[in-house]
């Protein structure tokens, strides 16, 4: 772990289990199309891309037309369930991840680099009462590109004030690795969400983020 001057962390699946939350939230948002998707296909297809790459994927599984309009319904849904959702507790903090922020944040600059809305992260952090160890958090709506696109990580070490070379970045899915690795970072995959085969372009592949904290003792 030599030269690591930051970190930052994925959130969705990685700090939060908040994947079955957005599940549910997409589906109940496409429900009244007829349009359906299985939670393997989620897992697939839609984790980690966005909540604009999502609804187009799952119209293409349904043989369905997405106009602006209708996408432009989709994600005000979406937006609106996952905040009833989140205002009724529907995730829960990933087992270890508040010492593992802690831990980390008396070491090193920490950041989120998130694909969700800021309204949807900036929410469970508050509500986990993980906010104050991070020093920024970037979102969908701070960038023009979504994950894969490096951008995201690029400005999570901008706004740090570190190369971003020199920062390591943990992710649960294939497309937060590609986003991170673009950005020239290495990267942690914690097989939270998708399964180890699955992570492989990560520099390492751990169990769970406790695993994560052992290594970082360790460095």
């Amino acid at each position: 772990m030599e030269r690591i001057a930051a970190i930052i962390f994925d959130f969705d699946g990685v700090l939060v289990d908040s994947e079955p939350l957005h599940e549910w939230a997409i589906r109940e948002a496409v429900a009244p199309l007829g349009w359906v998707f299985s939670h393997d296909q989620f897992v697939e297809g839609i984790v980690g891309r966005g909540d604009e790459r999502a609804f187009v994927t799952i119209a293409g599984w349904n043989g369905g037309e997405l106009s602006g309009e209708r996408a432009g319904a989709l994600l005000a849904r979406k937006r609106a369930l996952m905040a009833e959702g989140i205002a009724a507790g529907r995730y829960e903090v990933q087992e270890g991840a508040a010492e593992m922020v802690a831990f980390a944040g008396e070491r090193f600059p920490l950041a989120v680099c998130s694909g969700s809305r800021a309204s949807v992260v900036c929410g469970m952090l508050e509500a986990t009462g993980l906010a104050p160890h991070f020093r920024h958090v970037v979102t969908a709506d701070d960038v023009a590109r979504a994950k894969p696109a490096p951008d995201g990580y690029l400005l999570a070490a901008e706004r740090l004030g570190v190369e971003a070379a020199r920062c390591l970045a943990i992710e649960d899915t294939p497309t937060g690795i590609e986003a991170a690795k673009g950005a020239g970072m290495r990267v942690i995959g914690v097989c939270h969400t998708c399964a180890a085969a699955s992570l492989g372009a990560a520099d390492w592949v751990m169990r769970d983020i406790v695993e994560v904290r052992d290594l970082l003792m360790r460095a």
